[in-house]
């Protein structure tokens, strides 16, 4: 299945038309289309609109795994992706690649640890220390 295919699926699914999708969106009706007509591509605005509105889970849009929709506990590590993704106009299949790794939770605490570390919270970087003696006493 299409990420266009996918679109019209979820539109299905939340019971709206193009119509009501692009208005909650804020984008035009002939760019959702031209999504489900895999002619184009959706980049990183439309995917952060549709988390942000829908609470869409953006691995499965673009590779078919996983739910459709996110759940509260992947919804920060998402909008996190998503906003990564568009800083660092990452292509979809990097943004897809990235979503693959936080796909384990252990991935996921990793990276989750790394953003509390960059916003001065200590107590993740002792934890993340922590952590990677323990792997090494492991692999070491």
């Amino acid at each position: 299945m299409s990420i266009g295919q996918r679109i019209k699926e979820l539109k299905i699914t939340l019971k709206i038309t193009t119509t009501e999708m692009a208005n909650r969106l804020h984008i035009p009706v002939r760019t959702i289309g031209s999504y489900e007509r895999d002619e184009a591509q959706p980049g990183p605005k439309f995917l952060n609109a549709l988390i942000t509105e829908f609470g869409v889970n953006i691995n499965w849009l673009l590779t078919g795994k996983g739910y459709m929709f996110i759940s509260s506990k992947t919804e920060m590590d998402i909008n996190y992706v998503a906003q990564v993704s568009e800083m660092m106009k990452l292509t979809n299949e990097e943004m897809t690649g990235l979503m693959d790794i936080l796909e384990t939770d252990a991935s996921r605490e990793m990276v989750l640890k790394f953003i509390e570390i960059k916003k001065g919270n200590k107590e993740a970087l002792d934890s993340l220390i922590n952590n990677l003696q323990g792997i090494k006493a492991i692999y070491g």
